[in-house]
């Protein structure tokens, strides 16, 4: 995406950042204003980063989803994946991004998983006649540092070994039951303003963050109608 539309992006963020923070946290909230997102992790140690986040604080608003919907690199992506729409996940109303930090180091980053997993799980209720995608939007990152992995070529099998398992939160998430250590994972060179769209069963995650900043990044899940992609596939036949 262009630089402008990347700062758009990274001002709808952090507006939702600082406000759950002046909400939650009001004393120490100016100190986390005069410091990027990129530098969070310097001043985390001020609050109760654990029960800061929540997904549910971390989503966007209506109007800020539609501000990101509206810009030219979304529009582009819509006309050529014949996106219809994006997922509702946690029942909010209206089409959901969320946001995530991740500080330096691994502590918070999940295990490897395909989002099929969450909706086989119990995440969110799929409309009829669609099939699902994810787009990954990386805010801000250090190429080779912090970013996403994958394992490619995983979307093809689907027979992984996995489970659910109850968080801190109660939500119910997929644990990864492979010896990860005998896959071939991938590092994604990704850059500020990059995004990736990947398959609903490509196995992934959070690369560990070894930069010296906090990596920020935004995802949706989006939906494309299922006769779509039957003709694509076809095409694709012939």
């Amino acid at each position: 995406m262009s630089d402008d539309e990347l700062l758009i992006i990274k001002t709808l963020v952090r507006e939702q950042y600082l406000h759950r923070l002046a909400t939650m946290a009001p004393q120490q909230v100016k100190k986390f204003y005069l410091k990027d997102m990129s530098q969070y992790h310097q001043l985390s140690h001020l609050i109760e980063h654990e029960n800061m986040w929540p997904k549910s604080t971390r989503i966007l608003g209506p109007s800020a989803v539609q501000q990101v919907i509206n810009l030219p690199f979304f529009q582009k992506l819509k006309q050529k994946l014949s996106i219809d729409s994006i997922a509702t996940e946690e029942d909010c109303g209206w089409q959901e991004m969320y946001w995530r930090i991740v500080r330096p180091g691994n502590s918070d980053v999940g295990s490897m998983h395909a989002d099929r997993w969450f909706w086989d799980l119990g995440h969110g209720v799929m409309p009829k006649g669609m099939f699902r995608l994810k787009i990954w939007i990386a805010l801000d990152v250090e190429i080779g540092l912090s970013g996403l992995s994958v394992i490619p070529g995983s979307h093809l099998k689907h027979d992984w070994s996995y489970h659910g398992e109850v968080d801190h939160t109660g939500t119910t998430k997929p644990k990864f039951d492979e010896d990860i250590s005998q896959l071939n994972i991938y590092d994604v060179p990704t850059n500020q303003g990059d995004y990736i769209v990947f398959h609903d069963d490509l196995i992934h995650v959070g690369m560990e963050n070894r930069s010296n900043t906090t990596r920020v990044s935004v995802e949706a899940t989006l939906l494309i109608p299922t006769d779509v992609k039957s003709l694509r596939q076809h095409s694709d036949e012939n």
